[in-house]
């Protein structure tokens, strides 16, 4: 074969290997900006659980658009814990518990809960929305089945509960 022949040839393959090393260098980049990032901390966003551990005084209820008197609410208490259970006490004492489950990456934030049964009590299940602004907690609640609140208001014949807490200074 005449070596004039071959030059075509031979520049195809330089430019070839040139491609390739462009290609393994870009590969070898894209892999080390991968590992830098999969290894980059991510600010993790806190459970809402946890921040609303704690005692919350109830000072609000509207309950299918009528509200509830302020003096029965002065002896509501809620108290929150960091896995999703809760406790209702009314005069100090435990009257309803339960867990619930936070969706936080909703908008509005959602949840659901039972509570537990008791001696010829069944469980009861409710899902709604919630905002947590600090020290104020508001949930919008209705019994599962009815649909989930899409806002917070609680008018006639919603079936739902608009409930705004207050955190307490636990003793």
């Amino acid at each position: 074969m005449c070596p004039l022949r071959l030059m075509p040839m031979v520049a195809l393959a330089t430019r070839a290997r040139r491609l390739c090393s462009l290609c393994a260098a870009a590969g070898a980049w894209l892999v080390l900006l991968a590992a830098a990032n999969a290894q980059a901390p991510v600010a993790a966003v806190p459970d809402d659980r946890a921040i609303s551990a704690g005692h919350w005084a109830v000072v609000s209820v509207d309950w299918d658009g009528k509200p509830v008197a302020p003096e029965f609410l002065s002896l509501i208490q809620v108290a929150y814990r960091a896995d999703g259970s809760w406790s209702v006490l009314f005069k100090s004492v435990t009257v309803a518990e339960g867990k619930s489950t936070n969706h936080q990456e909703a908008s509005p934030k959602t949840f659901e809960m039972e509570t537990l049964g008791s001696e010829g009590i069944k469980p009861t299940r409710f899902w709604g929305i919630y905002r947590l602004e600090g020290d104020t907690r508001v949930l919008c609640i209705a019994p599962a089945g009815a649909p989930r609140p899409e806002r917070f208001e609680a008018p006639k014949r919603s079936q739902r509960m608009l409930v705004t807490l207050k955190r307490e200074q636990d003793p």
